[in-house]
């Protein structure tokens, strides 16, 4: 097979568009010992279980892996082996299928909907389920099964007689298929001729969800053991009373019958019933998995994960990549770090330097210091020779935030610390990294200062190499595949030959295309409820980090993550806190934050690492900011914005020290 490579092999498709066929070509699984993702489905498990995650979490490919026709395509094609060794039937149903909000309005009382809605849903079910099971049982696999004795038990289900043509699945199918039909013209003609026609429910609620799986396991000895796994998908589109209906048959689950209900994380409205209303319970009668949550929080099996995704992607394009995330990385060109990222930092002054013209970070610090002391020439020149690490750029950043974060309106003082920090310097160059503290403000540091040089030289803020992209997929593998379809693209306009021989992606073009991709993130994701209040709040954190990460001396190293008293949020500020959570806009931290006296604050959140590049902020959580509620609630309610500036400016102005600083701080604003 030839590359070509004009064809991205990573142009998004989602699972949902996948044939069987497809879905199995693109599988990969997680590395793990005890069954992988399908153990997390765990479909034999009669408890019925959500699957939750955010857009492209992988809920639809792992919930189709386990479907009927993928289970058979992985049996060459015998359904009735597949079932004997998996010992499930899943019946994959996407709720988009249904058409759901069809059943609404149009001058109709809500109970005739639901009523409607009910039965459809569960024709629906029975009909994918006798197509399966009438597929299963023409395996040479299965032996004995009484077709008529079958039919008839079905039958047997609804509150009238059944008059079929035939007795059999095939002439069974056909009668419900005429039945959802007669409902769908109902439904939509009802606005038209402003009634509903007469509509019959011949059978009783649950009735065919749990009774045509018992009556298989009744009649058949190859099915007695058989879980018949209902896999329902794109919950997020059914009504929240349309919800309730599916949250009663959770609540009355039977026999060997059992549900994967797959949603985003907005996806589920209500978890109360029909009926009495009290809520399905978490941990008795079901369980809940969020997916993208449970990939973040196993990082080194996500980076296995992802790298053979990605393998995946470029063998199916004819790429010859071996399996493996080593060998995967070597096509991705990372930022040297030797010595402090000495050659990548000299070459981006290179051009100044060759020029004569100043260091921008010294030129600022020049100004700063004429504001502040009314001094001769030669005083400013030896105040910055001891800061001068001439081949070493980062250790010049490193000592100028070392003179902001200890600064002083006494020239002489300010002096004696420009004096102690070369000493410091030289030390450090000696090789004493440990004893007088400075590599460790280095090590806490670097990246941020790393970062305030590139933007000193106008330049975007690297993002580069196979470890950090999957970082920023922040356990979503259609946001790496995303990333990764920029990266390419950028690639290839740049002239570079991707995955190709020895061929690298640079440090430029995955940094552009990791820009691109957070454009689209951003653009991708809008919540239909607080969508507005929740990208503002999202954008006055980001650039709340954004200052403080490029301040004169910034308070916390790769600031990213922030912590709130919950309870003290005001009720608009909560729900927007949630529509930016479930949006994947924030990742809600496990087990909150702790102050430093050990005291629970809540709630613990992070800017979601896609979104990071787009305001230049570190994708790595390390420093948290404690939000006041003053500020928390001008950032999350829109009714408290009118505060906000004044708070933010607040916030940040002690860590600015020039006369200047309030022009810097409302630059980046």
């Amino acid at each position: 097979m030839i590359t070509r490579l004009e064809e991205n092999p990573f142009d998004l498709v989602k699972a949902s568009d996948f044939s069987a066929a497809e879905i199995v070509e693109y599988w990969v699984d997680i590395s793990n010992n005890d069954g992988g993702l399908v153990q997390l489905l765990q479909p034999k498990l009669r408890t019925p279980m959500l699957i939750l995650g955010g857009k492209g979490s992988g809920k639809t490919h792992l919930m189709r892996y386990c479907s009927a026709p993928v289970r058979a395509a992985l049996c060459g094609g015998d359904l009735g082996a597949a079932v004997a060794n998996d010992g499930y039937l899943g019946i994959y149903v996407p709720a988009e299928g249904l058409n759901s909000h069809k059943f609404a309005g149009k001058g109709q009382s809500p109970d005739l909907w639901l009523a409607i809605f009910n039965m459809y849903f569960e024709l629906w079910l029975a009909t994918s389920l006798l197509a399966s099971i009438g597929e299963a049982i023409r395996s040479p696999t299965v032996n004995e099964f009484d077709e008529k004795a079958f039919v008839k038990g079905v039958t047997g289900l609804f509150d009238i007689e059944i008059d079929l043509e035939t007795e059999t699945i095939d002439g069974l199918i056909a009668f419900l298929t005429r039945l959802r039909k007669k409902i769908d013209y109902a439904a939509n003609n009802v606005a038209v001729t402003g009634h509903m026609d007469p509509i019959e429910i011949p059978f009783s609620p649950g009735r065919l969800v749990f009774g045509v799986p018992a009556t298989l396991a009744n009649v058949s000895v190859g099915f007695s053991e058989t879980v018949v796994t209902y896999l329902i998908d794109e919950a997020e589109n059914f009504t929240s009373e349309q919800q309730r209906f599916l949250n009663t048959l959770i609540r009355y689950r039977s026999g060997n019958t059992t549900f994967r209900i797959g949603a985003r994380l907005y996806g589920i409205r209500t978890y109360r019933t029909l009926g009495s209303g009290e809520p399905i319970k978490r941990g008795s009668e079901f369980l809940q998995l969020e997916l993208d949550a449970f990939l973040r929080d196993h990082e080194q099996d996500y980076k296995i994960f992802a790298s053979k995704l990605v393998v995946r992607r470029l063998q199916q394009s004819g790429s010859v990549v071996a399996a493996g995330q080593a060998n995967l990385s070597v096509f991705f060109e990372e930022l040297d770090k030797d010595n402090n990222y000495q050659k990548p930092l000299l070459k981006l002054l290179e051009s100044r330097d060759k020029a004569g013209k100043e260091r921008p970070y010294f030129r600022k610090l020049k100004k700063q210091l004429s504001d502040h002391f009314d001094r001769p020439a030669e005083w400013h020149k030896r105040l910055v020779d001891c800061l001068t690490v001439r081949d070493n750029p980062l250790l010049e950043k490193l000592n100028i935030f070392l003179l902001y974060r200890d600064w002083s309106d006494s020239a002489s003082k300010l002096m004696q610390t420009a004096e102690s920090i070369k000493k410091l310097t030289e030390s450090y160059l000696a090789g004493d990294r440990k004893s007088s503290g400075y590599g460790d403000v280095l090590a806490h540091f670097d990246s941020d200062l790393l970062a305030q040089l590139y933007r000193d030289c106008g330049q975007n803020v690297p993002y580069c190499g196979l470890d950090t992209l999957i970082h920023l997929s922040q356990g979503i593998p259609r946001n790496l595949i995303g990333i990764l379809k920029q990266i390419y693209r950028r690639s290839l306009f740049s002239g570079e030959r991707p995955f190709v021989g020895g061929h690298v992606i640079s440090v430029e073009s995955q940094s552009l295309g990791v820009l691109d991709s957070a454009a689209w993130f951003w653009e991708d994701a809008q919540p239909d409820t607080f969508g507005v209040e929740a990208r503002e709040s999202v954008e006055a954190l980001a650039v709340l980090f954004r200052t403080i990460r490029y301040s004169d001396k910034p308070s916390e190293c790769d600031l990213c993550t922030f912590a709130v008293d919950e309870e003290k949020l005001t009720r608009n500020a909560k729900e927007v806190l949630q529509a930016s959570e479930h949006w994947s806009y924030l990742i809600k931290v496990p087990l909150g934050h702790k102050g430093k006296n050990h005291r629970d604050l809540g709630g613990k959140y992070q800017l979601g690492p896609m979104l990071a590049p787009r305001w230049g902020v570190s994708v790595h959580r390390r420093g948290t900011l404690q939000l006041q509620m003053e500020l928390a609630n001008a950032i999350l309610d829109d009714e408290k914005k009118d505060d906000l500036r004044a708070l933010f400016l607040k916030r940040v102005s002690g860590m600015f020290v020039s006369s200047a600083s309030d022009e810097k701080q409302k630059s980046l604003l």
